[in-house]
């Protein structure tokens, strides 16, 4: 069955395209065929998409779709879901009516957090969303917030290290949502690969993009287990 995941912050430039592409490039060298739906107006996703055909750099197993609409998004889904093992969704950055669209077709909604105080509370909102779908549809849709452009000195600021309380806060209050604890931290590669050049993983292994591609690995092994644990739990 086709596993629907979303990049969800209603912060603009809270790094969901980014997000998007690391993760697909990844699952799609573990073999999985992987589509990608850019909902977001500004179109980052697809805009990268373009420029890896001008360019010559496409990744095998990735597909990539527009559909800024409740009904496209839909459509798409129902159009091309099943050639595919997992569909990827980057959200729109901003509130949106087809927010609550892309939120209850996916199994996961994951979350991009920065140290910065307008990312985390962005963060809070998102899953606020998704508990608020999960109580209205009985459905056990699952959040995961991901820390994002990480620095080491970047680690001694208080917004960094209010990140795991603000989440804790999330639990205590009965909200269902979870922090991974894979980082992923600030790397020039990052915004190289967004002109043009493929997934992370189609990179020269420089000893930047190997430290790259371990953080990216360990991430999708975290999501992965953590959604199997829940799979384990619903059957028991």
């Amino acid at each position: 069955m086709t596993r629907i995941y979303a990049a969800v912050s209603n912060k603009g430039g809270a790094g969901k395209t980014t997000l998007v592409t690391l993760l697909s490039g990844e699952y799609a060298l573990r073999g999985e065929r992987v589509l990608l739906i850019d909902a977001d107006a500004r179109k980052n996703l697809s805009g990268w998409w373009k420029l890896c055909h001008t360019k010559g750099n496409v990744p095998e197993n990735i597909a990539v779709t527009i559909a800024a609409t409740q009904r496209s998004i839909e459509t798409e889904i129902a159009r091309l879901g099943r050639s595919f093992d997992l569909i990827v969704i980057d959200a729109p950055g901003v509130d949106s009516t087809i927010l609550s669209t892309i939120i209850r077709t996916s199994q996961i909604v994951i979350s991009p957090v920065q140290p910065a105080i307008k990312e985390i509370e962005a963060a809070g909102q998102a899953a606020a969303a998704v508990n608020e779908i999960n109580d209205e549809f009985g459905s056990r849709i699952l959040h995961f917030n991901v820390r994002t452009r990480i620095t080491v000195p970047g680690r001694n600021l208080e917004a960094y290290r209010y990140i795991r309380p603000f989440v804790a806060g999330l639990v205590a209050a009965d909200y269902q949502t979870t922090l991974l604890e894979t980082e992923l931290f600030e790397r020039n590669v990052y915004r190289e690969i967004q002109n043009g050049l493929g997934t992370l993983q189609m990179q020269e292994l420089t000893e930047t993009v190997r430290k790259a591609r371990a953080e990216v690995q360990a991430l999708v092994t975290e999501i992965e287990q953590k959604r199997a644990d829940i799979v384990r739990e619903e059957a028991a």
